[in-house]
């Protein structure tokens, strides 16, 4: 049973373990984030009375939390990973010595040194929310004074939002006054100068150096590069649910490549879903345009809270590309600290999701999609409301339930579109000879 909040979240350097370790005043919980050269390998979950920690004991910690981590990426040279290769590379692990984490250690600064020749425009798509686009632009300061192209794309036009990006000089302001997160995405690949788009929600905080992991990744057939995505706090009860109910405690701490394969060895409707986030995904601006834009009808202000990614992950897919998820590039999200925005969330994932698969259908008449939408999702939502009564005479009661029932009755109403001929972005169809 998860410790009620607040969480404290430490981020523990291996190279550089502290004497003794206090847990933060006020903790309830503390989530340790052990790194190596900035990369994420591991994490573990403690209560207050396993502090003050010696040295010793957050170094045996550390290694029970990162050693699978380790073996792994030195195995496949921290080179992206195909889910079926997982196997294989467990068993030809290499034994983990003294010399393991220093030779991990040259890697990672190895693949974060990595040229590229890709020139990168930041796009972040924003809705009345100024203060969080403040703070994100303020983490952006650094890409600001070497010149990156930066976009703002106002997805409900308001002059504080204006505001906010004028007060720094560089970065351009796009205004896409028609709902949908996938509109302001497709006019975002529209202004933007680079060959990628990298795009990075207004509540997430990039940490320093996380775009150069995601440009390094795209080798040629790699159309997209996603990232990883950690907590910025678990003060709130709603902020740990978020992140350990609704899947965003999910992502793994080992760079994958998923291309074909994935889709093809799937037994149910392929998890694109699991990928990543967009949040912190790169894109090919070219390939977006050939494929026709993200789906205008999928995702936050057009359907559901969620999907609009995932959609066009799926695409990508299908049409022979691969797309790798890249734990080097690293933002760190502003969860949601109140009951009310999660469980909006809630039902927004559950109508989103639905959509999405309903699209996905559409395009590629793949019967898993729409099984797993009539099938698999309402079983799902049945066993999780039947244990609801016993989760709540144990004193942890779901919250969710309803919020996913309500969603999916919700998104129901989109089945024509499993039976509509796909559109193309008004954006991709205006692409001048040169986009495509």
């Amino acid at each position: 049973m998860r410790p009620s909040a607040p969480w404290a979240i430490l981020h523990i350097d291996i190279e550089q373990l502290p004497e003794s370790l206090e847990a933060p005043a006020g903790a309830r919980g503390i989530v340790l984030y052990f790194r190596l050269r900035g990369m994420v390998l591991g994490v573990a979950h403690e209560l207050p009375n396993a502090f003050p920690m010696a040295m010793g004991d957050l170094a045996r910690r550390a290694a029970l939390a990162i050693g699978d981590t380790v073996a792994l990426l030195l195995a496949s040279g921290l080179r992206p990973i195909r889910p079926s290769e997982l196997e294989a590379l467990w068993t030809s692990r290499p034994f983990l010595d003294a010399k393991a984490l220093d030779l991990l250690a040259d890697l990672i600064s190895s693949r974060r040194a990595m040229a590229c020749e890709l020139e990168a425009s930041v796009v972040i798509c924003t809705r009345r929310r100024p203060a969080d686009l403040a703070d994100c632009l303020a983490t952006l300061s650094p890409e600001i004074a070497k010149g990156r192209d930066i976009v703002v794309v106002d997805n409900g036009p308001d002059a504080e939002t204006e505001a906010v990006v004028r007060e720094h000089p560089g970065v351009r302001y796009v205004q896409e006054p028609r709902p949908g997160l996938s509109r302001a995405r497709n006019a975002g690949i529209a202004a933007a100068r680079g060959d990628v788009a990298v795009f990075v929600d207004d509540d997430v905080r990039p940490e320093p150096g996380w775009i150069e992991p995601l440009l390094a990744a795209f080798a040629p057939g790699v159309d997209v590069v996603c990232g990883l995505v950690l907590p910025e706090t678990l003060g709130a009860q709603a902020q740990i649910a978020f992140q350990y109910e609704l899947g965003f405690g999910g992502m793994g701490h080992l760079p994958l490549m998923f291309d074909r394969e994935f889709l093809d060895k799937a037994g149910g409707s392929p998890p694109v879903w699991e990928i990543g986030a967009g949040a912190n995904m790169a894109v090919r601006r070219q390939r977006v345009l050939e494929l026709g834009g993200f789906d205008e009808r999928v995702g936050p202000g057009a359907a559901g809270g969620c999907g609009d990614d995932s959609e066009y992950w799926h695409r990508v897919l299908h049409a022979g590309g691969s797309i790798v998820y890249e734990p080097l590039s690293v933002v760190r999200h502003r969860h949601r600290d109140s009951w009310a925005d999660l469980k909006r969330q809630a039902y927004g994932y559950g109508f989103g999701h639905i959509v999405a698969l309903f699209a996905q259908y559409g395009r590629q008449r793949d019967r898993r999609d729409l099984r797993r939408a009539l099938l698999t999702m309402p079983l799902w939502i049945f066993r999780r409301a039947l244990k609801a009564p016993v989760r709540k005479l144990a004193g942890r009661p779901d919250r969710l339930t309803g919020s996913w029932l309500r969603g999916y009755a919700g998104a129901l109403s989109y089945l024509p579109l499993a039976y509509r001929t796909p559109p193309v972005s008004d954006y991709s169809s205006k692409a001048g000879p040169n986009d495509v």
